[in-house]
């Protein structure tokens, strides 16, 4: 085989390989999905999540709150006021999923007139941010009386589980303004 012809196998080759690899980057990341092409998917939508991420994200928080309560080795009474903690907070992420997109097509709506009536669009804010207060206050409460219930040891892992995730967080934060 003489060597022009090698040289044509190899080329084809290689352009082949670089089609074959350049159609599989574009299909994982979209045409202009690089680093200098425009912004990503995530902020197309506004901004915000997914209602599927909502849902796992509630998912996802009761999971870890079950592992941690098993780690607790609770007893009769104080799996009861666990429960009454863990489903009266399963009941208000319910219905605030179910208000949030009410209130969401109601802002959608009276923005999309030629005036939209912003005084009541804040007013519905501040009526939205008023329920969200009634409802942590709630489940504060209600974490409360089951923190109380605990005994000295199951008090100092959940005391050590806060301690620890603040310690993360202030890490992430002081990194975060080095940054800036």
């Amino acid at each position: 085989m003489k060597t022009r012809n090698k040289v044509l196998i190899g080329g084809g080759i290689m352009v082949l390989v670089l089609v074959i690899g350049g159609y599989g980057l574009v299909s994982a990341h979209g045409p202009w999905g690089g680093p200098c092409g425009g912004f990503s998917s995530r902020f197309q939508g506004g901004g915000f999540h997914s209602e599927a991420f909502r849902k796992d994200m509630a998912e996802f928080i009761f999971w870890k709150m079950d592992k941690k309560a098993k780690e607790l080795n609770l007893t009769d009474p104080q799996k009861s006021k666990y429960e009454a903690f863990r489903e009266n907070l399963k009941s208000d992420f319910r219905e605030f999923q179910a208000g949030r997109q009410k209130t969401k097509d109601g802002f959608h709506k009276e923005l999309s007139k030629e005036n939209p009536d912003i005084p009541m669009l804040l007013q519905s804010a501040k009526t939205k941010v008023n329920e969200m207060s009634g409802f942590m206050n709630k489940n504060l409460d209600l974490f409360l009386d089951f923190y109380s219930s605990l005994d000295d040891r199951q008090k100092g892992m959940i005391i050590g589980e806060i301690k620890q995730r603040m310690k993360y967080l202030q890490a992430k934060s002081q990194q975060r303004d080095a940054a800036l």
